[in-house]
Protein backbone atom coordinates (compact mmCIF):
# COMPACT_ATOMS: atom_id res chain seq x y z
CA UNK A 1 0.00 0.00 0.00
CA UNK A 2 1.68 3.19 -0.93
CA UNK A 3 2.23 6.55 1.29
CA UNK A 4 2.92 9.51 0.74
CA UNK A 5 3.54 12.93 2.46
CA UNK A 6 4.62 16.14 1.78
CA UNK A 7 8.66 16.87 3.16
CA UNK A 8 10.48 20.35 3.37
CA UNK A 9 14.24 20.82 1.97
CA UNK A 10 15.46 23.80 3.94
CA UNK A 11 18.35 26.10 4.41
CA UNK A 12 20.18 23.57 6.12
CA UNK A 13 20.09 20.53 3.95
CA UNK A 14 21.94 22.08 0.76
CA UNK A 15 25.03 22.42 -0.14
CA UNK A 16 27.28 25.48 -1.19
CA UNK A 17 25.32 25.50 -4.92
CA UNK A 18 21.58 25.28 -2.99
CA UNK A 19 21.41 21.47 -3.70
CA UNK A 20 20.26 19.08 -1.38
CA UNK A 21 23.16 16.83 -0.26
CA UNK A 22 22.66 13.01 -0.31
CA UNK A 23 23.24 12.42 2.94
CA UNK A 24 19.83 14.90 3.58
CA UNK A 25 17.90 13.74 1.29
CA UNK A 26 18.38 10.03 2.07
CA UNK A 27 17.28 10.68 5.65
CA UNK A 28 14.52 12.60 4.55
CA UNK A 29 13.02 9.84 2.41
CA UNK A 30 13.70 6.87 5.27
CA UNK A 31 11.86 8.45 7.64
CA UNK A 32 9.00 8.73 5.68
CA UNK A 33 9.51 4.78 5.54
CA UNK A 34 9.55 4.96 9.05
CA UNK A 35 6.13 6.68 8.89
CA UNK A 36 4.84 4.73 6.72
CA UNK A 37 5.43 1.55 8.89
CA UNK A 38 3.66 3.27 11.74
CA UNK A 39 0.56 3.35 9.44
CA UNK A 40 0.88 -0.20 8.30
CA UNK A 41 2.52 -1.98 11.36
CA UNK A 42 4.95 -3.05 12.86
CA UNK A 43 6.48 0.26 13.25
CA UNK A 44 10.22 0.38 13.20
CA UNK A 45 9.50 1.03 17.63
CA UNK A 46 7.30 -2.07 17.61
CA UNK A 47 10.53 -4.51 16.08
CA UNK A 48 12.94 -2.96 18.14
CA UNK A 49 10.94 -4.32 21.26
CA UNK A 50 10.87 -7.81 19.87
CA UNK A 51 14.59 -7.49 19.35
CA UNK A 52 14.84 -6.99 15.63
CA UNK A 53 15.70 -4.16 13.05
CA UNK A 54 15.87 -3.75 9.74
CA UNK A 55 19.38 -2.72 8.15
CA UNK A 56 19.50 -1.66 4.50
CA UNK A 57 21.83 -4.01 2.36
CA UNK A 58 21.65 -1.88 -1.08
CA UNK A 59 20.56 0.90 -2.44
CA UNK A 60 19.96 2.13 -5.96
CA UNK A 61 19.30 5.94 -6.39
CA UNK A 62 18.07 7.65 -9.34
CA UNK A 63 17.95 11.91 -9.97
CA UNK A 64 16.63 13.24 -12.25
CA UNK A 65 16.65 16.86 -11.07
CA UNK A 66 18.48 19.14 -9.10
CA UNK A 67 16.88 19.00 -5.41
CA UNK A 68 16.67 22.40 -4.06
CA UNK A 69 15.07 24.46 -1.21
CA UNK A 70 11.11 24.00 -1.41
CA UNK A 71 8.66 21.66 -0.49
CA UNK A 72 8.26 18.31 -2.17
CA UNK A 73 5.50 15.43 -2.47
CA UNK A 74 7.53 11.72 -1.38
CA UNK A 75 5.72 8.62 -2.14
CA UNK A 76 6.83 5.12 -0.44
CA UNK A 77 5.90 1.81 -0.69
CA UNK A 78 6.65 -1.94 0.01
CA UNK A 79 7.50 -4.05 -3.29
CA UNK A 80 7.55 -7.81 -3.84
CA UNK A 81 9.89 -9.47 -1.20
CA UNK A 82 11.13 -12.61 -0.98
CA UNK A 83 14.31 -14.79 1.48
CA UNK A 84 16.16 -12.45 3.72
CA UNK A 85 15.20 -9.39 0.94
CA UNK A 86 12.80 -6.63 1.96
CA UNK A 87 12.40 -4.25 -0.91
CA UNK A 88 10.95 -0.84 -0.83
CA UNK A 89 11.01 2.15 -3.36
CA UNK A 90 10.50 5.36 -3.00
CA UNK A 91 9.49 8.02 -5.29
CA UNK A 92 9.77 12.47 -4.29
CA UNK A 93 8.40 14.27 -6.85
CA UNK A 94 9.18 18.62 -7.02
CA UNK A 95 5.86 19.68 -8.49
CA UNK A 96 4.64 17.92 -10.91
CA UNK A 97 7.72 16.55 -12.19
CA UNK A 98 9.73 13.25 -10.56
CA UNK A 99 12.58 14.33 -9.29
CA UNK A 100 14.41 11.19 -8.10
CA UNK A 101 13.84 7.00 -7.69
CA UNK A 102 15.03 4.90 -5.04
CA UNK A 103 14.97 0.94 -5.11
CA UNK A 104 15.96 -0.27 -1.83
CA UNK A 105 16.92 -3.95 -0.54
CA UNK A 106 16.76 -4.29 3.27
CA UNK A 107 17.71 -7.27 5.71
CA UNK A 108 15.18 -7.68 8.66
CA UNK A 109 17.67 -9.15 11.44
CA UNK A 110 17.03 -10.95 14.79
CA UNK A 111 19.91 -8.30 16.62
CA UNK A 112 20.37 -10.98 20.12
CA UNK A 113 20.64 -14.26 17.73
CA UNK A 114 22.50 -11.70 14.82
CA UNK A 115 20.26 -14.34 12.34
CA UNK A 116 18.46 -12.86 9.02
CA UNK A 117 14.34 -13.52 9.09
CA UNK A 118 13.14 -14.39 6.24
CA UNK A 119 9.86 -12.72 4.56
CA UNK A 120 8.59 -15.70 4.42
CA UNK A 121 9.08 -16.32 8.75
CA UNK A 122 7.77 -13.15 9.77
CA UNK A 123 3.81 -13.45 10.89
CA UNK A 124 3.17 -10.35 9.00
CA UNK A 125 3.08 -8.26 6.22
CA UNK A 126 5.39 -5.41 6.61
CA UNK A 127 4.55 -2.23 5.27
CA UNK A 128 0.68 -3.52 4.07
CA UNK A 129 0.17 -4.85 0.68
CA UNK A 130 3.24 -4.79 -2.13
CA UNK A 131 2.88 -2.89 -5.57
CA UNK A 132 4.85 -3.51 -8.12
CA UNK A 133 8.30 -1.99 -7.85
CA UNK A 134 9.90 1.06 -10.14
CA UNK A 135 11.64 0.14 -13.18
CA UNK A 136 15.10 2.03 -12.24
CA UNK A 137 16.99 3.88 -15.27
CA UNK A 138 20.33 2.35 -13.49
CA UNK A 139 21.32 -1.06 -13.09
CA UNK A 140 20.18 -3.16 -10.01
CA UNK A 141 23.71 -4.28 -9.46
CA UNK A 142 27.37 -3.15 -10.88
CA UNK A 143 30.56 -4.49 -11.53
CA UNK A 144 32.74 -3.00 -9.36
CA UNK A 145 36.27 -3.21 -9.75
CA UNK A 146 39.08 -5.33 -8.32
CA UNK A 147 41.37 -3.92 -5.45
CA UNK A 148 44.53 -4.14 -7.58
CA UNK A 149 42.02 -1.66 -10.44
CA UNK A 150 41.61 0.51 -7.55
CA UNK A 151 43.63 3.23 -5.86
CA UNK A 152 43.68 3.90 -2.26
CA UNK A 153 42.29 7.52 -1.70
CA UNK A 154 42.10 7.99 1.73
CA UNK A 155 41.66 6.40 5.74
CA UNK A 156 38.43 7.43 7.07
CA UNK A 157 37.96 7.12 11.14
CA UNK A 158 33.91 6.28 11.75
CA UNK A 159 32.76 9.29 14.45
CA UNK A 160 30.22 9.52 16.93
CA UNK A 161 28.61 12.06 14.99
CA UNK A 162 28.57 9.50 11.84
CA UNK A 163 26.38 6.23 14.13
CA UNK A 164 23.32 5.31 14.94
CA UNK A 165 21.24 3.51 17.63
CA UNK A 166 23.12 -0.08 16.12
CA UNK A 167 26.24 2.18 17.21
CA UNK A 168 27.78 2.00 13.38
CA UNK A 169 27.91 4.58 10.75
CA UNK A 170 24.29 5.52 9.62
CA UNK A 171 23.27 4.24 5.89
CA UNK A 172 22.61 7.65 5.04
CA UNK A 173 25.97 8.65 6.10
CA UNK A 174 27.73 7.21 3.36
CA UNK A 175 27.07 9.04 0.66
CA UNK A 176 28.22 12.28 1.94
CA UNK A 177 31.36 10.39 2.66
CA UNK A 178 31.81 9.00 -0.44
CA UNK A 179 31.19 12.25 -2.62
CA UNK A 180 34.16 13.65 -0.13
CA UNK A 181 36.34 11.61 -2.01
CA UNK A 182 35.46 12.39 -5.72
CA UNK A 183 37.93 14.34 -7.32
CA UNK A 184 36.16 17.83 -8.11
CA UNK A 185 33.37 17.04 -6.97
CA UNK A 186 31.99 20.86 -5.74
CA UNK A 187 31.94 21.50 -9.97
CA UNK A 188 30.19 17.46 -10.78
CA UNK A 189 25.99 17.19 -10.58
CA UNK A 190 25.23 13.75 -8.97
CA UNK A 191 22.94 11.83 -11.47
CA UNK A 192 22.78 8.62 -9.41
CA UNK A 193 24.49 5.92 -7.12
CA UNK A 194 24.35 1.90 -6.51
CA UNK A 195 25.95 1.22 -3.38
CA UNK A 196 26.21 -2.09 -1.80
CA UNK A 197 26.17 -2.34 2.28
CA UNK A 198 28.54 -5.27 2.81
CA UNK A 199 29.24 -5.34 6.37
CA UNK A 200 28.54 -2.53 9.29
CA UNK A 201 31.40 0.41 10.56
CA UNK A 202 31.51 0.46 13.57
CA UNK A 203 32.37 3.47 15.89
CA UNK A 204 35.91 4.31 16.39
CA UNK A 205 37.36 2.10 13.69
CA UNK A 206 39.68 3.48 10.38
CA UNK A 207 37.85 2.77 6.90
CA UNK A 208 40.28 2.69 3.86
CA UNK A 209 38.86 3.66 0.92
CA UNK A 210 39.65 3.02 -2.44
CA UNK A 211 38.41 3.89 -5.86
CA UNK A 212 38.72 3.93 -9.36
CA UNK A 213 37.12 7.16 -11.80
CA UNK A 214 35.92 6.37 -15.46
CA UNK A 215 34.86 8.81 -17.32
CA UNK A 216 31.35 9.60 -15.76
CA UNK A 217 31.33 7.15 -12.69
CA UNK A 218 33.18 6.91 -9.68
CA UNK A 219 33.45 3.78 -7.97
CA UNK A 220 33.89 2.89 -4.69
CA UNK A 221 34.94 0.23 -2.43
CA UNK A 222 35.82 1.02 1.63
CA UNK A 223 37.59 -1.63 3.52
CA UNK A 224 37.34 -1.70 7.44
CA UNK A 225 40.75 -2.18 9.68
CA UNK A 226 39.72 -6.11 9.70
CA UNK A 227 40.45 -5.94 6.13
CA UNK A 228 36.35 -6.82 5.79
CA UNK A 229 34.76 -5.22 2.77
CA UNK A 230 32.10 -2.73 3.98
CA UNK A 231 30.82 -1.27 1.11
CA UNK A 232 30.97 -1.07 -2.48
CA UNK A 233 29.21 1.57 -4.45
CA UNK A 234 29.44 3.35 -8.07
CA UNK A 235 28.70 6.87 -8.34
CA UNK A 236 27.03 8.67 -11.90
CA UNK A 237 27.74 11.85 -12.86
Amino acid sequence: MKYTEKIEINSYDVDMHGIARPTQLLAKLEEVGSHHMEEFPPSNDDLRKEGKGFILSRLVMAIRKEIREGEALCETWATDSRGPSFNRCYTLKMGDECAVEVYTVWALLDINEKKLIRVEDYPTRIGGETDPPIEMPLPLRVRIPKNEEMTEVAKRVVYYSDTDLNGHMNNTKYLNMLCDFVPDFSHKILKGINISYVAEAPLGDELTLFSNVDGNIAYFRTVRSDGKTNCEAALYF
